[in-house]
């Protein structure tokens, strides 16, 4: 399994895409800063508009019942808190390609600054909807990965 280093994601520059975002009150625990499992979504959240944005929207991929990507690995890394009302950008900053899998690497940073919050990654695995047995990374998907930082 690919594993990006936090650091290599904390200082990634490059051809990045950014979600934005303002978390929320609901993102918060007790202690007022983003509840920690709030993070993946974040990153889900920013994977879903990739996805849309280079033209393979997740909801026609889903309906279509080609393929799916299922998570086989995600984790993330604090350095800052986050509070409620805070604007955040989400940034897909890096991608690992093999055959069948993108390992990607998402940074999470205050809104037009480059100061990592948190970063993190997710290895997806192309699998065919009938069989779930792995496939090729969809050449349309491959593409747009490698115009992410390569690693």
């Amino acid at each position: 399994m690919f594993r990006f280093d936090p650091r290599e994601l904390s200082d990634a520059s490059g051809e990045t895409f950014v979600h934005e975002r303002t978390v929320k009150f609901q993102d918060v625990d007790a202690a007022q800063i983003v509840f920690y499992p709030r993070v993946l979504e974040y990153f889900h959240d920013a994977y879903v508009g990739f996805l849309a944005h280079v033209g393979v929207p997740l909801h026609q991929v889903l309906d279509a019942k080609e393929w799916a990507a299922p998570i086989r690995h995600a984790e993330a890394q604090f350095f800052r808190p986050m509070r409620f009302g805070d604007d955040i950008d989400v940034a897909l900053v890096k991608a690992h390609l093999t055959e069948s899998s993108v390992t990607i690497g998402f940074r999470a940073s205050p809104s037009g600054k480059s100061e990592a919050l948190a970063v993190g990654q997710s290895e997806h695995v192309f699998v065919d909807r009938k069989t779930f047995k792995r496939i090729d990374v969809p050449p349309r998907l491959e593409a747009a990965f490698k115009k992410l930082g390569a690693a």
